[in-house]
């Protein structure tokens, strides 16, 4: 039903001159302008900030699964390089930055970013 009201424009939102503007909330505080002109242009606002917090939010979720996906990744990169499937050298890479001390594998991201920047640079050397 927002969506239908948030379409229908600024009329949808007379002017109520019995009601305070701190106790709205919304565009229901366009019933607080007196000045339909100004109503109409802060109701265009409204719906331009609305549209663009949609949009910022869509992004950040879009680079969040971008994040995840490239992790999952780099973990199956690093899982690859453990068990030797990329050469020897980027095992012994992986042994010596993704391993604990007790021999456990590390899986944080930052780990996972620094080994992958290694092995490109030791791609770069023996390429």
């Amino acid at each position: 039903m927002a969506d239908r009201i948030r379409s229908s424009g600024p009329e949808a939102y007379p002017y109520d001159p019995g009601l305070q503007i701190d106790s709205q909330r919304g565009l229901d505080r366009l019933r607080c302008v007196a000045d339909r002109a100004l109503a109409a242009i802060l109701f265009v606002l409204f719906e331009a900030a609305e549209r663009n917090s949609a949009a910022a939010t869509a992004g950040a979720s879009e680079l969040e699964t971008r994040r995840i996906t490239g992790l999952e990744a780099l973990k199956t990169l690093a899982a690859r390089a453990h068990e030797g499937g990329l050469g020897a050298e980027p095992k012994e890479l992986a042994d010596s930055l993704l391993l604990d001390e007790r021999g456990e594998r590390v899986t944080e991201e930052r780990s996972l970013r620094e080994f992958a920047f290694a092995l490109r640079q030791l791609r770069r050397l023996a390429g």
